[in-house]
């Protein structure tokens, strides 16, 4: 690349690490690619180099603006990439020149493009033509062209204007009216008519002041003279009175027809039905005062985060008024440890991201920091660009109290329940004594499996559990390999979670002294689903496999009888225990929410 002043597009080139790009290094371009990219780059003519089989772009400073938001993203990659919305009516273009060497050319060249978040119809005068090596291979596309679209936007709309004008009078979406000097309608066309809701022979026997709204009247009297006295146009919003008696707000722009000798004849009266705006503005207004009135904090950033507004509660949250605030970084409402928190939202909002509620701190004019949840949302102009940011900012500062206070709750909640079951297992250690020590350690491992239940509903705040979180902590203490367990997220109750943790715990500590978890190679699957027929229950299967042959048991003790009768109580439902020769298999099925959830 020869050395030469250049601008942006030249030093981005430079900088561009080409050995990623699917031309490869710039020391192994072809020279003529390196001339014309030479050639493009001080020119001030939009020019872009579609260079290879996989047309890489690579563009001046004039090209940048026509593609918007895809530089400079686009530069050194792959047309189809960054083009993707129009490839099949580009790429055509561009085969054509690469395999025939032919220059294509056209004016007002049509094309469909996203480039500013919204799609459009721009135009371009285009010429492609053939870039070639030493041996006449054609090794890019030089594209030059010139964007036509705000010319050919102004000849289709001179055009329109044209027709439109040929089509005034008889199919206008204005009202359209000729008014003698004593305000008598002299002619109305259809759309006239509609908005007045009378009809042509009505209205040629009223005059203008006839349908006016009273209220109204002195005002539009006072334009009507003016356009007299001076000639000039004017214009008013007012009420007309429709025949069944309806007002209809109308914009009425009124100008004086004039006869060959310049004197005022006529006047013609355009009108345009703008209930809906007004009614829009009316809204607009109610929706302003809810937002003032909003006990929420409610404001607006532009992009550079400079506060644009503040209602009445970012001020009672916050203690500024709007008066100190406007114009100034929102981040002096960001603590010192938050340095980037702001900055992070509003890189999020200029790609467009809606920033859900999330909960942070914010300082207040006094300097203490209040807990608040906020939520930001993009802006936007009239031509959907995004301008700026609302926050919407609530006080939960009590409700992050009250947790905190719940969790030192639960925290000596669980220390009691501890202490408790500690004094248990001191009287069981006690009341058994050394000659049944296995009697002992099993009454133990229930006690520690009813402890590891308490636990997990302590972590969450007593409000129940998921099941895949029992069954964790149930297989927890064995090889993982020995398990498969699967199924979809389904919250437990708390009085289920001590029983599902105290069956399952009897069903792995069973499988471990004579099933599946006795030797190596056997195996535990536990799976739970909601009935497909039958959404509001549930299934959970505990399947062994693997292990020695299982025979039933003569008789059923207390792990055994919890499974099957405490179990089933619990949970509302039924529970089979099933001892297959290849494993012990239990099936539980249960409505999703019990009875005791219900609170019944």
């Amino acid at each position: 690349m020869t050395d030469h002043p250049g601008g942006e597009l030249e030093r981005l080139i430079r900088s561009l690490d080409w050995s990623r790009s699917p031309l490869g290094p710039r020391s192994s371009w072809p020279e003529c690619l390196d001339a014309a990219v030479d050639l493009i780059l001080p020119a001030q003519a939009q020019i872009v180099i579609f260079a290879g089989p996989e047309f890489v772009a690579i563009y001046n400073d004039a090209y940048a603006p026509t593609i918007g938001d895809k530089h400079p993203h686009a530069l050194g990659r792959p047309a189809r990439e960054y083009w993707s919305e129009l490839w099949s009516d580009l790429e055509p273009l561009l085969q054509h020149v690469r395999t025939t060497g032919e220059t294509i050319s056209a004016k007002d060249r049509r094309f469909y493009i996203e480039r500013h978040g919204f799609p459009e119809y721009v135009y371009f005068d285009i010429s492609y033509s053939p870039v070639r090596d030493h041996a006449g291979v054609v090794q890019a596309v030089l594209c030059i062209v010139s964007e036509t679209t705000a010319r050919v936007a102004a000849q289709h709309a001179l055009q329109e204007s044209e027709a439109r004008l040929r089509a005034l009078f008889r199919q206008a979406t204005g009202g359209i009216a000729l008014i003698d000097l004593d305000g008598r309608f002299a002619m109305v066309n259809d759309r006239f008519c509609e908005i007045t809701g009378r009809t042509e022979a009505e209205l040629l026997r009223l005059r203008m002041q006839d349908i006016t709204f009273r209220d109204d009247l002195p005002a539009t009297v006072a334009q009507f003279d003016k356009l007299l006295q001076r000639g000039e146009s004017v214009s008013i919003e007012k009420r007309l009175v429709r025949k069944d008696g309806s007002l209809v707000w109308i914009s009425n722009s009124l100008g004086a027809v004039r006869d060959e000798a310049g004197s005022i004849r006529q006047a013609s009266a355009i009108i345009l039905d703008i209930s809906d705006r007004r009614r829009t503005e009316a809204l607009e207004r109610r929706l302003a005062a809810i937002i003032a009135s909003s006990d929420d904090a409610i404001l607006g950033t532009d992009l550079d985060m400079r506060v644009t507004s503040w209602n009445n509660g970012a001020a009672h949250l916050y203690g500024y008024s709007a008066e100190e605030v406007l114009g100034l970084p929102v981040t002096f409402l960001v603590p010192a440890d938050r340095p980037d928190e702001e900055t992070a939202i509003i890189a999020r909002i200029r790609e467009g991201e809606r920033v859900e509620p999330h909960e942070t701190k914010r300082r207040h004019k006094d300097g203490r920091l209040i807990d608040v949840s906020l939520t930001v949302s993009p802006i936007r102009d009239e031509h959907g660009r995004i301008v700026g940011a609302s926050k919407i900012a609530r006080d939960i500062t009590e409700r992050k109290a009250a947790e905190r206070l719940q969790h030192v709750l639960m925290g000596e909640l669980q220390h009691r329940v501890k202490n408790v079951l500690a004094t248990v297992q001191a009287i069981a250690r006690q009341t058994f004594g050394r000659a049944e020590g296995g009697a002992t350690d099993t009454f133990f491992a229930r006690l520690t499996s009813l402890a590891h239940a308490h636990d997990l509903l302590t972590r969450e705040n007593w409000n129940g559990a998921e099941l895949s979180a029992v069954v964790a902590d149930i297989i927890a203490p064995y090889r993982p390999e020995q398990f498969e367990a699967a199924g979809p997220s389904l919250r437990l109750p708390p009085r289920s979670v001590l029983t599902v943790s105290l069956a399952m715990h009897e069903l792995a500590t069973n499988a471990a002294k004579y099933g599946a978890l006795s030797v190596p190679q056997g195996r535990v699957e536990v799976r739970w689903a909601l009935r497909p027929d039958d959404p509001s229950h549930f299934e959970l299967h505990w399947r062994e496999s693997g292990g020695p042959a299982v025979t039933p048991p003569l008789h059923k003790g207390f792990g055994t009888r919890l499974i099957q009768q405490a179990l089933a109580a619990e949970l509302r439902g039924e529970v089979q225990v099933i001892y297959e020769a290849d494993g012990v298999v239990c099936r539980v099925h249960a409505p999703v929410v019990s009875d005791w959830e219900r609170g019944e």
